[in-house]
């Protein structure tokens, strides 16, 4: 019965490969995945709907949908009252360094999280280092890296999110313990950069700080202020994170004045119809794995710890480096390997290396949309890019494996 429930899975993952192959929509790939899903596990459909029904009017999965809803609605404001712009500006006066500012530009906006948000913060990159002489291909790098650093902590990107309630593992726990990661990816970027600068003899040239305080201070705080609202109820007040961003959205529209007709125009845009359908596609995929019950009766001790250590690699990285999306490699990967890992007495550290591993193959992926529009804004080849990218990535997942191997 192992070998068969084994095979099923294989088909599943082989079923998946193919619909990417084809380039299928995220969203519709789930779906198909869900019916394939049903018919390979024998599933009642009436359970499997309405158990599927149960999951997207769940008070978590709501919290998740107004949690997304306000992240884009907030990022959408802010890129239209230009508070980046602001933003930019001030670092430049506090830091008046262009080396440090390249590397806290995409930083900032990652605390942001929204698709293809890299194209944000590329012009940023690409103004701090115009007189720097860096190739395209390190601007790429250098925009796409730190713009990424904050995916294992920051408590308002869907995957993490989505983790949470996958592994049941409280968000406070989940950061603590990938803080970490996020602290190696920074290191890992300021290292590359020195290095970069040295081989190409680039002056760590000072700017000149032609603002005053008063108007460097108002610049800072008018462009990050939702960010610290955000940071304020959630850490420091404890309010739902839910409940904080709700707060963060009616004070945004309210102090920019925003008219009715344009939140309107943004809570009904394409994007946001694409993102909620994608969040439900990945729950009730979620919840119809959990019916299947794949591996339920199998005996972990049956499966040794080295082979249990490569299936997670193999398939969290494979699936986050096919997709290029967090949401569907911890959607498809997560499930599979749960009914593995739920018993075992690391399997907290188990469930951190499959959201690493997975993520790994995000920052790799090739059809990742930010890497793809970065590389496209910079006019630079992607296969240069990897010189740069591979090295970090490969130390996260070497670094990450030992961790989960001595543990």
């Amino acid at each position: 019965m192992e070998l068969l429930q084994i095979g099923k899975i294989i088909s599943l993952i082989v079923a998946l490969l193919i619909l990417l192959k084809l380039k299928t929509n995220i969203s519709l790939a789930l779906f198909i995945l869900s019916v394939y899903s049903i018919i390979l596990f024998s599933l009642n459909i009436e359970t499997a709907l309405s158990s599927s029904l149960d999951i997207l009017i769940d008070k978590t999965s709501i919290r998740l949908y107004i949690i997304i809803l306000s992240v884009l609605y907030i990022t959408m404001i802010q890129k239209q009252e230009k508070m980046f712009d602001q933003l930019l500006s001030s670092l430049r006066s506090i830091l008046r360094n262009d080396k440090i500012v390249s590397m806290i530009a995409p930083s900032i906006i990652g605390l942001l999280p929204m698709p293809g948000g890299a194209l944000v913060s590329a012009p940023l990159v690409d103004k701090t280092t115009e007189k720097m002489a860096m190739s395209g291909e390190f601007k790429t790098f250098l925009n796409y890296w730190f713009r990424h650093i904050w995916e294992f902590v920051w408590p308002i990107y869907a995957g993490l999110l989505l983790f949470e309630a996958m592994s049941g593992i409280p968000l406070k726990k989940i950061i603590l313990v990938q803080a970490p990661y996020t602290i190696l990816n920074i290191i890992s970027g300021i290292v590359i950069l020195s290095l970069y600068m040295r081989k190409n003899n680039i002056p760590n040239l000072r700017l000149k700080n032609n603002s005053t305080i008063k108007r460097t201070a108002a610049d800072f705080l008018w462009g990050i202020w939702p960010v610290l609202i955000i940071i304020i109820l959630f850490f420091a007040l404890s309010v739902p994170l839910y409940i904080s961003l709700v707060l963060t959205s009616v004070l945004l529209t309210l102090i920019k004045k925003i008219h009715v007709k344009n939140i309107m125009k943004m809570l009904f845009s394409p994007l946001m119809g694409k993102t909620m359908l994608l969040i439900t596609s990945v729950l009730v995929f979620q919840r119809i794995i959990y019916l299947s019950n794949i591996f339920g009766s199998a005996a972990t001790g049956h499966i040794s710890f080295s082979f249990l250590i490569f299936l997670c690699f193999l398939i969290s990285f494979s699936i986050g480096f096919l997709t290029g999306v967090n949401t569907a490699y911890i959607a498809i990967a997560y499930p599979i390997l749960l009914p593995l890992i739920q018993h075992l007495p690391n399997f907290i550290d188990l469930s951190i290396y499959i959201y690493v591993i997975g993520f790994s193959g995000i920052l790799l992926s090739p059809v990742h949309l930010c890497l793809v529009l970065t590389n496209e804004y910079f006019n630079s080849n992607l296969l240069k890019v990897y010189k740069y990218l591979f090295p970090p990535v490969f130390i996260l997942m070497i670094l990450s494996t030992l961790l989960v191997v001595i543990t």
